[in-house]
């Protein structure tokens, strides 16, 4: 259970990041201030899904269990957090919702893959780095914001906020969440994969 609490919040920071992309001036800020979800996680040992599932499936394969609960409890994190701030704080929510759903699967799915690669060598810079660790932080998420790649965490926290703004759901949402968390999971996999076979034995000592 503490697990899941943890990861419901890991999830709610996503969402925090979310909700100052979207008071942002510009994406390029955007995407700077977006990374205090990630940094917050990472610092407070809170488990975010897209940094930690490619080590259990490559890693430890019987391991992949835990990832259940851990993604869904960063979902529902981000879904809870994206309601409650689409009914308290005014954005421009609603049009952000309306361009990602004219958006293909397939696309969905590319853009999902690169964040992936990108969120998990975020994810690895702040294990291995002992000096910097932040950097790697800022640059993976404002790279994934201003490149236009999709985090499925935080899109559940737009699509929900835009549910606490107009009242609205729009089922398309689902299947949009489900593409960008198999491209999530797939990038982070085939980073992981790449890896020099001594970097890839550190990190399993460093796990």
């Amino acid at each position: 259970m503490q697990a899941f609490y943890s990861a419901v919040f890991a999830g709610a920071l996503t969402g925090l990041g979310g909700g100052a992309y979207l008071g942002a001036g510009s994406r390029e800020a955007g995407g700077l201030l977006f990374s205090i979800g990630m940094f917050a996680a990472l610092a407070l040992g809170l488990p975010l899904y897209t940094g930690r599932c490619a080590g259990n499936i490559c890693r430890h394969p019987a391991d992949w269990r835990p990832l259940v609960p851990m993604a869904l409890g960063n979902l529902l994190g981000a879904v809870l957090t994206g309601l409650v701030f689409g009914m308290s704080v005014p954005s421009g929510v609603e049009a952000l919702r309306d361009l990602k759903l004219t958006q293909p699967f397939l696309a969905t799915l590319a853009r999902g893959t690169f964040c992936g690669m990108v969120i998990f060598s975020g994810a690895e810079a702040w294990k291995r780095l002992e000096h910097g660790k932040p950097v790697g932080v800022l640059l993976g998420v404002t790279a994934f914001v201003v490149g236009g790649y999709e985090n499925s965490f935080a899109d559940a926290f737009y699509f929900a906020a835009a549910v606490g703004q107009s009242g609205q759901f729009h089922a398309g949402a689902i299947p949009f969440v489900l593409a960008a968390l198999i491209g999530n999971t797939l990038g982070a996999v085939l980073l992981y994969l790449a890896l020099p076979e001594k970097v890839f034995q550190a990190g399993s000592r460093a796990a």
